[in-house]
């Protein structure tokens, strides 16, 4: 299981994935953010569907795509369960609708050919024509539906009887598997935990379907490799309903044929909270890992490594135009800024591509050209930050520290019904996308806190809050908030407005009290502070010789200051002189 925040390349590898093993074996993918997932059809009683419901319908169309060298696979089981879920929403008599839910059930357990529309359509009738107007609707089409899977001769009514014996066996059918499938469609229209009861048996249906595919006429030796069932977003409903019975089986011994890709939004979930963790190196040797006793130890949680450098420089290469002159210090310069996340890097390519033709060298300057009618940082934010209503309130937080220093924010910056209620709420949605905050940071990815910085610095984009009042009112509160108790985090958001001079006096002050990887470490600390002015003279003061008071600190901490700064890649000449001015940093 993949798992991340956006945008580091998870979806694309199911997706490479899905190319692979499509027409080699049986492969289906699914996406749990897309908006078939969210409700019913029109008309489709929600007492009658569920996300998980509609994956596996989803699922089991995919993997009955035809596969070179191997017949194809039917699903008999699960559709005959899927009919009796159906059947719970068949009380409005809406013929339309019910003719195509149950034509579209029907067809999973049919190896196609020209008169997959005759069988079909004559029991889809016969189904239709059972339904009094008064009376019990489920029990009433199960029951024509087993008479019409009895009486009819083709293999797929054949397949759809065996399909249907399978149900003798649910819990407190005593083998009747008309009992059996009316018990599924209760519980499934009762909802909660009954619901949870059913779809675990529709899952386990699927996954029977395709045992018997892999040990049936056809032999397994005919089937290059296994089923893969890819489920991407998995912790939306749609896939971790399916996720967890999958887990739930698997501890109870029923391993299965199936081999189970998926995409997971964030570092984790609670129903995964024994999985192992492994990057992704680690999991292509030997990994040492040993399922345990839970469901969720029979998951394994795997990390995508970010962007190589060279990989920063291919994909920038591959999207400007050939022969377009790209400068030697652009590559490294969008690395730096994106740490390698995949997305950022291929539209930090994209803005390259249409911008150095003007000029544009900098990722700054890219990150503030227009990208189809707003900056490239919106647009950025926008992809890694979908659907936030709050995204102004989460620039100003991004300057935050912790939790404490967020809610001061919050309460000197918004409106009195924001409060700690709402930092809770931002930190929730922060932690399900992936970037939990630290005790560093309210937003602990930096290049995702590097484009909220920037919507804090312009407002809603590069020509809004010229003046920088936003910026300079929540550092000010900060700086106030820490006061004397904290000089450290006082000087970061001091330097932060543009005066050095607090950070220049404490620094020349413990430069003979602290041990040396502690005062370097406060360095780093107030040198991480973002840049906002509109003229940059960090490189300049770095290289001055004037006898400025502390200027070996002065200059140190520009140099640091100019040198963390993933908006602008340092000059050389202004870090060169970094052991010198290290050792003459108390003058």
């Amino acid at each position: 299981m993949l798992a991340g925040a956006r945008g580091l390349g998870k979806s694309s590898a199911l997706r490479e994935l899905r190319t692979a093993y499509r027409g080699r074996t049986p492969v289906a993918l699914i996406d749990g953010e897309e908006a078939r997932f969210d409700r019913p059809p029109p008309g489709r009683p929600p007492a009658s569907w569920s996300p998980a419901y509609e994956a596996l319908s989803a699922i089991a169309e995919q993997l009955g795509e035809p596969v070179d060298g191997a017949g194809r696979i039917t699903f008999p089981r699960l559709a005959c369960g899927l009919l009796a879920v159906a059947a719970g929403g068949w009380g409005d008599r809406g013929l339309t609708r019910i003719c195509a839910e149950a034509e579209r059930v029907l067809l999973l357990s049919d190896t196609g050919g020209w008169l997959a529309g005759r069988w079909v359509g004559k029991t889809v009738a016969r189904l239709v024509s059972s339904m009094s107007d008064q009376g019990p609707v489920v029990e009433a089409i199960i029951e024509t539906a087993l008479e019409a899977f009895s009486e009819g001769m083709s293999s797929s009514h054949r397949r759809l009887r065996r399909g249907a014996v399978w149900y003798r066996d649910h819990p407190n059918a005593a083998g009747n598997p008309k009992l059996g499938l009316v018990l599924l469609s209760r519980h499934f229209r009762a909802g909660g935990d009954a619901r949870t009861h059913a779809e675990h048996h529709l899952v386990r249906a699927l996954l029977a379907d395709l045992d018997d595919a892999y040990a049936g006429v056809v032999p397994r030796t005919q089937r290059a490799g296994r089923p893969v069932i890819l489920l991407d977003n998995v912790q939306e409903a749609a896939g971790r309903r399916l996720l967890e019975s999958v887990l739930r089986d698997r501890t109870d011994g029923r391993a299965g044929q199936v081999a189970f890709f998926a995409g997971l939004r964030g570092q984790g979930h609670p129903a995964l909270r024994n999985a192992a963790r492994r990057t992704l190196p680690e999991a292509t040797r030997t990994s040492g890992w040993a399922p345990g006793g839970t469901p969720s130890s029979h998951a394994l949680l795997v990390t995508l490594p970010p962007l190589s450098p060279d990989d920063t420089r291919h994909v920038i290469e591959a999207a400007c135009d050939a022969g377009q002159s790209i400068p030697p210090q652009l590559p490294p310069g969008i690395h730096r800024l994106t740490g390698g996340n995949p997305l950022g890097t291929a539209l930090m390519a994209e803005a390259a591509r249409r911008h150095l033709p003007r000029g544009l060298t900098a990722p700054a300057d890219l990150l503030l050209a227009d990208a189809t009618g707003s900056p490239t940082y919106r647009l950025l934010l926008d992809r890694l930050l979908p659907d936030e209503d709050h995204l102004d309130e989460l620039a100003v937080l991004a300057i935050a520290h912790d939790h404490d220093s967020a809610v001061a924010l919050a309460e000197s910056q918004f409106p009195a019904d924001f409060g700690e209620s709402g930092v809770r709420a931002l930190e929730d949605r922060l932690t399900a996308e992936g970037h939990a905050p630290t005790s560093d940071h309210f937003v602990s990815d930096p290049f995702l806190r590097t484009l909220l910085l920037l919507r804090l610095r312009h407002g809603r984009d590069a020509h809004r809050d010229p003046d920088h009042v936003a910026w300079r009112d929540a550092h000010r509160a900060l700086s106030a908030h820490y006061g004397s108790a904290r000089p450290l985090h006082r000087a970061h958001h001091e330097l932060a407005l543009g005066n050095p001079d607090f950070a220049i006096a404490h620094l020349h002050d413990t430069h003979h009290s602290m041990e040396p990887g502690e005062w370097l470490a406060a360095l780093a600390f107030i040198a991480s502070a973002p840049h906002h002015t509109p003229h940059d003279d960090r490189a300049t003061i770095a290289l001055d010789h004037t006898d400025a008071a502390h200027r070996h600190v002065r200059r140190l901490l520009h140099t640091a200051w100019h040198a963390a700064d993933p908006l602008t890649p340092p000059a050389p000449e202004a870090t060169a002189g970094w052991p010198s001015r290290l050792s003459a940093g108390g003058a």
